[in-house]
């Protein structure tokens, strides 16, 4: 789960942070307890998040040079039963039944295999990952059948075996005496007995009736009738239930000594196991250790360079937004990588609608993310100082706030926020202010703008005003889009029918160039309009309002 403080939830999921981390799964229930508690490196920990950037890359290298010795590692992982619980319980007091000592016994099986592997892998590795736990399993295996099953079996206790050996004579005599005067019954009357335990004798069947006349009384009595049978179930005799009653004492006898050495063998563990939570925890950071790499590997991503921390800055390129590419292939289309540089204070970023400016926002807010919980991200390089935290500041936080409109969620929002860029946080504004009076709305995301340029955080602006891209000291980045298409060209491609609307996401330049101080914003809405079929008339009058605006 997120870091609720580090990022609340609603920019996790429009960062696309949650799905990634739905794409991290460990295999065990020890590694997912671990991602459960994953949290961010936050700044001061740039050296533990080295470190652990170096155990990927180690264990990647191995992966990639024993491929084999990876994969028995992580199906033993696999197989790792939960035996937290039962740890809890047993440092409690509590004896263990057979349940928790068969799956303890299966967790120090897997556990050594994956002790033999790592030692093949010559990895600098926990050291409670390589504890010998051979004793321990020798303990729970008397029998020595080095099999992963449990039985508590004679071995633990030769008064157990006694009291076993004595119930199979009894059980033995008693069902040698049940089957003696079955067959002497089925003798008489030539009738074999049911699975139930009954005889079925045809009422109509008079010879029969007259032969179980000749036994003893009592020995049958009426259990069912039918129309056409009557049914009888034998009695036990003297001597039958005698014997019962010496197995139900030899049973009662059998199950005291069992929870005796069940006793025994719990209080025998607690002696010997108590490096078993380290164990819990170092499995664990194995098997997340392990999801990490694998997901590296899928995005095809790379380490990123932690700098030291001062003010803060981020640089990238060619960096792929995983979510996006992926909605893009299943649309036969690809993803066009993104590079982009930041430092504290606030900058700008300006393109036409379609243009990929949300992209691009979501894109720094999910680097930053991936790489401040320890992910490997998708881009050909990543330098970055460690955040306090990010915020995704959106119109989608209408949903959170009902009853209020587009513009009064996000002043709600942006009241929340505006805290924070006192801190070393990255906050991404996607379009703020748009929901209102143009005027109001440009003037007001301008004076945030200000306000932020010269604070310690990282302010990231998307926006269409075009007064945001004027402001002195404050970095503009553009995306392409269509400014380096030929619009003549393009238009006569939509009226000839060789270009239609799908395709206009195709032809469009995701990538962000910096943009001189007073350039003015690309007049490309005009032209989507124009090449989307609106009257020539219509789209000529807007330029002309537009060409008044700037002139005035």
């Amino acid at each position: 789960m997120p870091h609720t403080t580090f990022i609340d939830a609603t920019s996790s999921r429009l960062i696309g942070f949650d799905h990634v981390l739905a794409q991290l799964q460990p295999l065990s229930p020890y590694g997912r307890a671990a991602k459960q508690a994953m949290r961010p490196f936050l700044p001061g920990e740039e050296a533990a998040l080295a470190a652990l950037f170096d155990r990927q890359e180690q264990l990647l290298a191995a992966c990639c040079s024993h491929p084999d010795i990876c994969a028995s590692l992580q199906h033993q992982l696999a197989q790792l039963p939960d035996w937290r619980d039962a740890c809890v319980r047993l440092q409690a007091g509590a004896i263990l039944t057979d349940t928790d000592l068969l799956a303890l016994k299966q967790l120090l099986y897997w556990h050594a295999g994956i002790k033999r592997d790592l030692e093949k892998l010559s990895l600098a590795v926990d050291p409670a990952l390589m504890s010998d736990y051979q004793s321990l399993q020798a303990y729970l295996d008397p029998d020595a059948s080095g099999s992963p099953s449990f039985y508590l079996s004679d071995t633990f206790s030769p008064p157990l075996a006694e009291k076993r050996a004595q119930l199979r004579q009894v059980r033995r005599a008693l069902q040698k005496l049940v089957q003696q005067q079955e067959q002497a019954i089925t003798a008489l009357t030539g009738q074999r007995f049911l699975l139930s335990g009954e005889i079925r004798i045809p009422k109509t069947a008079a010879d029969l009736q007259e032969r179980l006349a000749q036994l003893p009384p009592g020995t049958l009595v009426v259990s069912r009738t039918t129309y056409t049978d009557t049914y009888y179930r034998r009695q036990p005799t003297e001597q039958e239930q005698a014997l019962a009653s010496e197995i139900e004492a030899l049973r009662t006898a059998v199950r005291i000594e069992e929870e005796r050495v069940r006793q025994q063998l719990s209080a025998g563990i607690l002696s010997k196991g108590n490096g078993l939570p380290d164990l819990f925890q170092a499995l664990g950071q194995l098997d997340l250790l392990l999801a990490r790499v694998r997901l590296s590997q899928s995005l095809n991503a790379i380490r990123p360079r932690v700098l030291p921390q001062s003010s803060l800055a981020i640089e990238f390129t060619d960096a792929r937004h995983p979510v996006v590419a992926a909605e893009l292939a299943e649309q036969g289309a690809s993803f066009q990588p993104i590079s982009w540089r930041g430092e504290a204070g606030a900058a700008v970023l300006t393109g036409a609608n379609m243009g990929g400016k949300t992209v691009c926002l979501r894109l720094v807010g999910l680097l930053v993310a991936m790489a401040q919980h320890g992910l490997m991200v998708p881009a050909k390089s990543l330098s970055l100082t460690l955040f306090r935290g990010l915020r995704f500041i959106s119109t989608a936080y209408s949903a959170d706030t009902p009853g209020l409109s587009r513009f009064g969620s996000e002043v709600a929002a942006l009241r929340e926020i505006l805290p924070l860029t006192l801190e070393p946080y990255l906050l991404l504004y996607d379009e703020i202010a748009s929901g209102t009076n143009p005027v109001e709305g440009a003037a007001l995301a301008q004076a945030i703008v200000e306000c932020t340029a010269d604070q310690p955080s990282l302010n990231l602006f998307a926006t269409h005003h075009a007064s945001l891209a004027q402001i002195p000291g404050v970095d503009h980045w553009q995306v392409i889009g269509l400014s380096q298409t030929d619009p003549d060209a393009l238009t006569r491609a939509f009226a000839a029918g060789t270009v239609h609307w799908a395709d206009l996401q195709r032809l469009m330049d995701y990538r962000l160039q910096p943009m001189p101080p007073g350039q003015a914003l690309p007049q490309e809405a005009l032209g989507i309009a124009r090449l989307l079929g609106l009257p020539a008339p219509l789209i000529d009058r807007a330029v002309e309002i537009v060409s008044k605006h700037e002139r005035a």
